[in-house]
């Protein structure tokens, strides 16, 4: 089989990800659908990377769908990272990792508990338990809730756990703001509707709600960890194939046996292709390579301006990353954690990176030179931003030094 070339993929990738002026979706639902979850981390993180794959796309539209139709929720999940994620394929994202998540979150949670005084560790179990249903008991009667008013009616809550004591970064916490978005991870609870009206979109401060309530509809028993894990794999290479099993354990953040079991199951629906200039085998879903190779590329240049963290290019582990980004151009993309700056696209190469002065414009820096027919793109695209943003500044929670020297 001859190897696939490096722009092909990339193109087609650009494709499935609705990053084409040919692949633009109307629908969001669809858009989440079709590249599986949008990273939540940073509260205007989706919003923009909808933006990018949805023509005249408006926050109101992901609002309505997150908090008024609930058709969209925002949910820990893979890798233990806040997510968008169609509510009725809940079930698959929760019980891909849940009793990892479960026992982990449960463990760490006990052991605040001792730390802020509450109970001896012997009672840690039961203490938890007691705390979980008398928080469950205030949103019932009240309805979605800060952490700080659900602490209200539960004071324990309100206990402080000072961390790296004796350090320049010492600082406390809340037993509140661990224990509530914990049972988020456990099932229990789920984020709501943000606060910080008229800046609620890139708000941080949720509102929790018990997760019976808010979307009655949904069983997360409704499959078995087995079925979600295979599911979850199934989705993902429908998004992102061709990749590596590497990359599939990476971004599913399930275990190497987990994810051998899941492609056993899947195994008669896959093919392995070869990509030029990348050593190893890269999988992908017998239907797909099908369309991939049928697939032509756009005969116009195109560009896409995507969000810090965006799906598509935090979705492969570093190999298939250089796909995308030049590795001598990578640390000026990825922090040292390996979490992805705004970035600048023309014809699915990375070719630079995004950031905002205070007032709001978007200012932008190339590695290297572009013709004049881009540059005239990516300045129609930087204006098409702006009057998104509408003069909102979206403060960075990290940088590079080239994207700190953007002014």
């Amino acid at each position: 089989m001859n190897s696939l070339p490096i722009s092909l993929v990339n193109d087609y990738l650009a494709h499935k990800q609705h990053l084409l002026p040919t692949s633009h979706s109307r629908d969001v639902v669809k858009a989440v659908r079709d590249i599986v979850a949008l990273h939540a981390t940073s509260a205007a993180g989706p919003y923009l990377a909808l933006w990018a794959r949805v023509p005249e796309f408006r926050r109101q539209t992901l609002q309505d769908l997150l908090y008024e139709r609930r058709e969209l929720v925002r949910v820990l999940c893979m890798r233990t990272t806040l997510h968008i994620v169609l509510s009725d394929e809940l079930p698959y994202f929760h019980q891909a990792d849940a009793q990892r998540r479960r026992l982990a979150e449960q463990r760490d949670t006990e052991s605040l508990l001792t730390l802020a005084g509450i109970c001896s560790q012997e009672q840690a179990g039961p203490t938890l338990k007691r705390l979980q249903r008398r928080v469950l008991a205030v949103l019932t009667k009240r309805g979605p809730s800060t952490v700080h008013e659900i602490s209200q009616a539960v004071p324990e809550l309100h206990a402080k756990i000072r961390y790296s004591v004796g350090k320049a970064y010492e600082g406390e916490f809340s037993l509140g703001s661990r224990l509530v978005p914990g049972m988020c991870g456990q099932g229990l609870l789920v984020r709501a509707r943000p606060r910080g009206s008229p800046a609620a979109w890139r708000s941080n401060l949720y509102e929790y709600a018990a997760l019976a309530d808010w979307l009655p509809d949904v069983d997360l028993s409704a499959v078995t960890p087995m079925q979600a894990q295979t599911w979850l794999v199934r989705q993902y290479l429908a998004a992102f194939g061709p990749v590596t099993v590497d990359d599939i354990q990476w971004w599913t953040g399930l275990s190497k046996n987990e994810t051998n079991t899941a492609l056993r199951a899947l195994e008669s629906s896959l093919v392995t292709v070869a990509i030029e200039g990348l050593a190893g085998e890269h999988l992908m879903l017998a239907d797909d390579a099908r369309r991939l190779r049928r697939f032509a590329p756009p005969k116009a240049p195109y560009v896409f301006l995507l969000p810090a963290l965006d799906p598509y290019i935090m979705g492969y582990q570093d190999q298939q990353r250089s796909l995308r980004v030049a590795p001598e151009h990578r640390d000026k993309v990825f922090d040292r954690a390996g979490n992805a700056m705004p970035t600048v696209w023309v014809n699915g190469q990375v070719v630079g990176a995004w950031s905002q002065r205070k007032d709001g414009s978007v200012v932008y820096g190339l590695f290297e030179p572009v013709g004049d027919d881009v540059l005239m793109m990516l300045a129609y695209e930087a204006r098409r931003l702006e009057s998104f943003l509408e003069g909102e500044f979206l403060a960075l929670s990290t940088s590079t030094p080239f994207t700190r020297n953007l002014k």
